[in-house]
């Protein structure tokens, strides 16, 4: 690590100090997840600084908004960001692209009456802050904040130095998040509308303009689900009453588990087909978008291959207006492509985010990646990337995210497939919650 060791070099640190802070920086190059990674720093700094809280703040759209707090709940996380105007620390660290500690700024008289003291820091016991950017040659990318209560006293120049440090280590990783975050913004994506990324259209009274296509697809699928659904459903009977009843035979079992995993992709695609074929009548509530994800997951766990990993990068109480039973079938269907696309193991990733106004939900695989002849029409019904796909998976994806007045999107480089979800945070005329 002859980057980060010259950084530390001629520092003044103790060996223990740089002890500590070369730890840091392996975990800041890891692959965990930016909240998690803040955790396991945040535990190593406490080892030798003071800390009672300890926040991250990241720039977009040209304001720093906090995204991780360590040592304040959910409520005064939310406080916090929405006192980031008055925040005359993270102000002054945004225009001069320096670190300070607040007293630098402001005495404690004048602290202790400012605004952003009696409405937000005193509500968490903290009196005494200190922040630094963290920096791009002189673009700001974010800034990380220490603070804590009066009896603890005012950070020291040793303290400054370390915070320092560490805002530094993190610039690389905090490039890299944006850098994702901002890819779905520009080429190389392929959108729902057939490769735009875009609205959906409109009629003149605001519901959805259906496709010719599609409404075609519609009546067909209407009749072939109608017709396919009573005679799968009697087989399904007297298939099950033939697995209770067998018990010898090695290779019996084999044809007979074969048989049910044909019966259940039957069952899938008549699904599928009933699902084009008429509105989707949804049954929204607010939900837990994290928790829902994670129910996915324990859902997939028979089917997932041991050598996958699975990595969660989740922003904090994500709540969404959705159909739990139908995006629930989403997020399977797109977690089990990814899964899929993975027979050797690898990792997949899972990524919710926010801002403005808008929710991200990203579903990342390490896998093959996919086709470039087929990714334009990735979404049409029929195409699919897989040697044995029906293809209506991601059409009816499509169809229940935009039915939400979300848009769904693709991105493939040949070395994995993430799939993104954008949501609106709320529901026309509700209150978010």
């Amino acid at each position: 690590m002859p980057v980060i060791n010259e950084q530390f070099n001629n520092s003044g640190l103790s060996p223990r100090e740089l002890s500590l802070l070369l730890e840091i920086s392996r975990v800041i190059t890891s692959s965990l997840p930016y909240r998690n990674m803040f955790e396991v720093i945040h535990a190593y700094l406490k080892e030798i600084v003071n800390i009672d809280h300890d926040v991250l703040y990241i720039k977009e759209k040209g304001r720093l908004n906090v995204k991780v707090g360590l040592g304040i709940n959910d409520k005064m996380l939310v406080t916090l960001g929405k006192g980031a105007g008055t925040n005359f620390l993270l102000k002054k660290i945004k225009a001069t692209g320096r670190t300070w500690r607040s007293t630098q700024i402001l005495d404690l008289e004048h602290i202790k009456k400012h605004p952003f003291y009696i409405n937000v820091l005193s509500k968490m016991n903290i009196l005494y802050t200190a922040g630094a950017p963290i920096r791009e040659g002189q673009q700001i990318l974010g800034s990380i904040h220490w603070g804590r209560g009066e009896d603890a006293g005012d950070f020291s120049n040793r303290d400054i130095q370390l915070l320092e440090i560490v805002a530094n280590l993190l610039a690389p990783t905090i490039k890299n998040i944006r850098i994702r975050q901002a890819s779905w913004q520009i080429g190389g994506v392929v959108g729902s509308d057939n490769g735009r990324i875009g609205d959906s259209p409109k009629t003149a009274n605001g519901s959805d303009c259906q496709d010719p296509k599609m409404e075609a697809l519609g009546s067909v699928s209407t009749v072939m689900a109608k017709e396919l659904r009573h005679p799968l459903s009697n087989l399904k009977m007297s298939f099950y009453s033939l697995a209770r009843n067998f018990t010898s035979g090695v290779m019996a079992q084999q044809d007979l588990e074969q048989m049910d995993r044909s019966i259940k992709n039957m069952d899938k695609t008549i699904s599928f087909l009933l699902n084009l074929s008429h509105d989707l009548h949804l049954k929204k509530e607010w939900l837990d978008v994290n928790d829902l994800l994670d129910e996915v997951l324990e859902t997939l766990g028979p089917i997932m291959d041991p050598d996958v990993v699975v990595v969660k990068d989740y922003a904090p109480s994500l709540k969404l207006y959705l159909d739990r039973e139908k995006m629930h079938a989403v997020f399977g269907n797109i977690m089990e492509n990814a899964l899929d696309a993975m027979p050797g193991g690898g990792r997949l990733r899972i990524i919710t985010t926010e801002g403005q106004g808008r929710s991200f939900i990203i579903v990342e695989d390490s896998g093959l990646g996919l086709a470039k002849e087929i990714q334009h029409a990735i979404f049409e019904p029929f195409v699919s990337a897989k040697a044995n796909g029906v293809g209506l998976g991601l059409t009816v994806c499509k169809k229940v995210v935009e039915s939400h007045g979300g848009k769904i999107m693709l991105r493939s480089n040949g070395k994995g497939t993430a799939v993104c979800i954008d949501m609106p945070l709320s529901q026309p005329g509700s209150d978010v919650i």
